[in-house]
């Protein structure tokens, strides 16, 4: 493992068992995350971006499983580790915002009191003694709130999740992710439900704050447009599997896969203003005992038997890769100059 990356995930597997079936909503997935950088993870609801990183996270519970795949940060094999010294890691190294901040939040407890309980179960600079140890929780708990744009902090300590907008919410949710300073946040859609001006104000914290902290930063959307503003790598998912990964500015002008061809020719753009959108056609596939084959054959207009075939990632220029047979073929390499 290079001393550069902080996160490698190898041939990641995890499965639901359900009525229908098995799901193996992540197949096969390999994730590097290098320190200091901002990777962005794009892909349709479904395609398995959320329970990647829930299964690095540790979450995934019954009837799900990981079934196969290292998870090593920073050295550390974390599917080797017991329960308790892994939800020692998540909060202290490794930290993680949920989609919905109201869901996500402890609708009983106060915003001091859940960010007192996380800064006592992982921040190790806390001094000894009871009285001077609240004391210092209730300080940084009021600096994180500060640092996250909550105004009036120490009156608002003592508010419930409710009382707060939907940007606030995901202030706090911010805020309650980076209390113990961890060196890898992963922010699962955090603009979800809330309006441009606003989600412009959360992905610029979370840049300032991962310039301050040195960390690395996941960040799981759908949008790539806030991909290309903010993060320097990223990796396109489709269906429980990577489909392209490079540098954002090379992926964007230039995409290799035809997935990621469709999801940029159909995001609108003033110089396309009055000429009709691109939709993909389609739907993803229903990810039960999927066959062997490209899993976006039909969906795919450059398809053909070929395709009807397992499909391994594969080198799409410098520092690039995508699953596609057709990547040094004339139609994928014309591909689709993009601007966003």
């Amino acid at each position: 493992m290079s001393a550069d990356i902080l996160l490698e995930v190898r041939g990641l597997r995890t499965v639901f068992d359900t009525r229908a079936g098995q799901v193996c909503a992540v197949d096969g997935v390999d994730v590097t995350v290098n320190r200091g950088e901002c990777l962005g993870i794009v892909g349709e609801s479904g395609s398995g971006k959320s329970v990647t990183f829930a299964s690095v996270m540790g979450l995934v519970r019954v009837p799900g499983r990981i079934e196969a795949g290292e998870i090593v940060f920073d050295g550390i094999d974390l599917r080797k580790l017991s329960a308790k010294k892994m939800q020692a890691m998540r909060g202290r190294d490794i930290a993680m915002t949920m989609q919905d901040a109201l869901t996500a939040l402890n609708p009983a407890l106060t915003v001091g009191e859940q960010l007192a309980e996380m800064l006592a179960a992982h921040a190790d600079d806390l001094p000894p003694g009871r009285m001077a140890r609240r004391a210092a929780i209730r300080a940084r708990a009021i600096e994180m709130l500060t640092r996250v744009g909550i105004p009036s902090a120490g009156e608002r300590l003592g508010q419930y999740p409710h009382e707060f907008s939907g940007g606030m919410r995901q202030r706090i949710m911010i805020a309650l992710a980076l209390a113990a300073k961890p060196r890898l946040l992963i922010a699962d859609e955090p603009t979800t439900a809330l309006d441009v001006t606003i989600q412009a104000q959360v992905l610029e914290l979370i840049s300032a704050l991962r310039a301050e902290f040195g960390m690395s930063v996941v960040l799981i959307t759908h949008d790539l447009g806030v991909v290309a503003q903010h993060c320097d790598r990223v990796m396109v998912m489709y269906a429980g599997q990577v489909v392209e990964e490079g540098p954002t500015a090379q992926v964007i002008r230039q995409p290799r896969h035809p997935y990621t061809q469709g999801l940029l020719a159909s995001i609108p753009r003033p110089a396309r203003r009055g000429q009709p959108i691109r939709p993909i056609q389609g739907q993803v596939p229903e990810l039960v005992n999927l066959p062997p084959q490209c899993r976006f054959l039909e969906r795919c207009p450059l398809a053909d038997d070929a395709c009807r075939h397992p499909i391994d990632m594969r080198p799409a220029g410098p520092e690039r890769r995508a699953r596609c047979i057709r990547i040094t073929t004339p139609d994928i390499e014309k591909g689709l100059s993009h601007d966003i």
